[in-house]
């Protein structure tokens, strides 16, 4: 606290001095800042050529935490002075722009180092529907972003849909708190492997019917007796019939219509309900 008064009493002077030579002397703070840091300091909203003094007395200063990789903040002039004020420095040093626009410093994910966890992962556990998965085969939705240091990408689980072909690779930083995790898709070449036990410290292999199954309430049963909407472009009917397994919504499933012992497949459309077109 001692050398934080003695910078701003350094500061008074020098701004005083300056001012006698110069009239309105005052540093205008940048209007769009990069920072690598979980937080931002006044500090660096500072342009290259101020005093060391100046620069040690704002990087005292908190604005706030630094935004997600990929995105931005934004700090209202008003915000940015009741900082300052609150600090004890003279908000007469800085020309504060009306907004102040703040971004995580970093750079996009390359396929390299996704493949290469990937790899590290698959190596761990027998996978055989990615045996001859290829960094060209891997594809995501947008550009990610990481900070400039090694973010340490694992994966966290796999998720394989046979309806598609395609196998889902949940990422995410081990080091990196600002990076959210993300999907990474490939072409399975392979039958879906067993599902095994998810740890905080193993990769999950499931299916993607048996994610969805797991936490979808079960609307049709073997059990018990359903009915079929049944329908076509001349005809419309509704039928008893009898599930062959479980059904969600939305799922596809086999039924049999116990007046002729045919066999149908018919979708999930409500408890007890399907539907069907012939």
């Amino acid at each position: 606290m001692r050398s934080l008064r003695f910078i701003l009493f350094f500061l008074s002077i020098a701004v005083t001095a300056d001012t006698v030579h110069a009239g309105e002397l005052r540093i205008a703070l940048l209007a769009n800042a990069t920072v690598e840091r979980d937080s931002i300091l006044l500090a660096d909203l500072l342009p290259e050529n101020v005093s060391l003094a100046l620069h040690t007395a704002s990087a005292s200063i908190r604005l706030g935490s630094t935004p997600q990789g990929g995105s931005f903040r934004t700090f209202g002039r008003e915000y940015i002075t009741n900082a300052i004020q609150k600090a004890g420095l003279p908000t007469s040093l800085f020309d504060i722009p009306e907004i102040v626009t703040v971004r995580r410093a970093g750079r996009t994910v390359t396929r390299e180092e996704i493949f290469a966890a990937i790899q590290n992962a698959l190596s761990k556990q027998s996978f055989p529907a990615v045996a001859d998965l290829h960094a060209a085969d891997l594809s995501w939705e947008s550009a990610v972003r990481l900070p400039n240091s090694d973010p340490q990408l694992q994966v966290t689980q796999i998720k394989l849909d046979t309806a598609i072909g395609t196998v889902r690779f949940r990422m995410s930083s081990r080091t990196a708190r600002g990076v959210h995790p993300f999907y990474v898709s490939a072409q399975s070449s392979g039958a879906a492997p067993p599902q095994l036990v998810t740890t905080s410290n193993t990769v999950s292999f499931i299916s993607e019917k048996d994610a969805y199954s797991a936490a979808a309430p079960i609307l049709v049963d073997p059990r018990q007796y359903a009915r079929l909407h049944l329908h076509s472009n001349n005809s419309d009917m509704i039928l008893q019939v009898k599930p062959l397994e479980r059904g969600h919504l939305n799922e596809t499933i086999r039924v049999r219509l116990p007046a002729s012992g045919k066999t149908l497949k018919a979708r999930v459309i409500a408890a007890g309900y399907l539907d069907a077109t012939f």
